[in-house]
């Protein structure tokens, strides 16, 4: 699919704010600003009309036998240019961060993993590079659970270090869940599930073998301990290959094209609302401390 294909797409799933019905998204006038398509002199022409910067941050690892290793980078590049259509010119999105932290991934083939430090170090550099040039408002849309806490730490540093005054990580996986639980159910949830196969069936369907959509096979007594350290707040590292054969975790039987864009819409409004609000958040610039405290 050629890019202003995609672009097209992209517009035609732009979400609702929370102010509006789920049932009434907004429409963008144009594509989301991004800084890859920019010449230099357009950047510095335009650098002060962009008051934030999104950071699409996803991963290239297995997904099951139906979805791409490519799924979370693409959907939070959607979720991303979706919102940046939405707050165009006042937000701008970054290139997305194609790896991720993977580990637990790598027992199947097509994963590539980033260590903590690796991610960390990328955010840090990534987020000092646009600080230089003035922008001080930078969200991190992360759509792989692998990479959260190594994004607290990095942006708790790029605030601390750095002096950037807003360094926020927002799961927007979380977002995607939260719709498809409701459009799909909650079984459709998880890796290489219902919500993500349907959310790639929207963006790049050709990237999904429909006939491999199926309900995995988990391991009844991993399932189990790991919802309940879920509702305590907790989380149970494991190799995925150990646990889920098929490398999947929800139920992607019922997934569609027309769920993904019902999905990502809501996805795409509730964060146009949070970064409304970031936009008029009023943060001090924090004093620089090299001292690791």
């Amino acid at each position: 699919m050629d890019d202003d294909t995609r672009l097209h797409n992209e517009d035609q799933y732009a979400g609702e704010s929370t102010e509006r019905s789920s049932k009434e998204p907004a429409v963008p006038i144009a594509g989301p600003l991004l800084l890859s398509d920019l010449t230099t002199s357009e950047m510095t022409a335009i650098a002060a009309d962009i008051e934030l910067i999104l950071i699409p941050i996803g991963a290239h690892e297995q997904h099951g036998p139906a979805l791409p290793v490519s799924t979370d980078t693409l959907t939070a590049q959607i979720l991303c240019s979706l919102t940046g259509a939405l707050l165009r010119p006042r937000v701008a999105v970054a290139p997305a961060i194609p790896w991720g932290v993977s580990w637990h991934h790598l027992g199947m083939a097509g994963t590539i993993s980033l260590r903590e430090e690796t991610l960390i170090a990328l955010v840090m550099d990534i987020v000092g590079s646009l600080s230089s040039h003035g922008f001080t408002r930078v969200v991190l849309i992360n759509t792989h659970g692998g990479n959260n806490s190594a994004l607290a730490i990095a942006a708790e540093r790029c605030h601390r270090e750095l002096g950037v005054p807003l360094v926020a990580p927002i799961y927007g996986y979380s977002l995607l869940a939260n719709a498809a639980a409701e459009i799909l159910g909650p079984d459709a949830l998880g890796h290489g599930g219902g919500d993500e196969a349907s959310a790639v069936m929207a963006i790049r369907p050709e990237l999904v073998r429909p006939e491999l959509l199926a309900d995995p096979e988990i391991d009844p007594e991993f399932r189990q301990t790991r919802e309940i350290l879920r509702a305590a707040g907790g989380s149970l590292p494991v190799m995925q290959h150990l646990v889920s054969p098929s490398g999947a975790t929800g139920d992607s039987r019922f997934a569609s094209g027309e769920a993904g864009t019902a999905i990502l819409g809501r996805a795409a409004g509730q964060l146009q609302a949070v970064i409304e609000h970031l936009l008029t958040t009023k943060l001090p610039t924090p004093p620089l401390r090299n001292d690791g405290h």
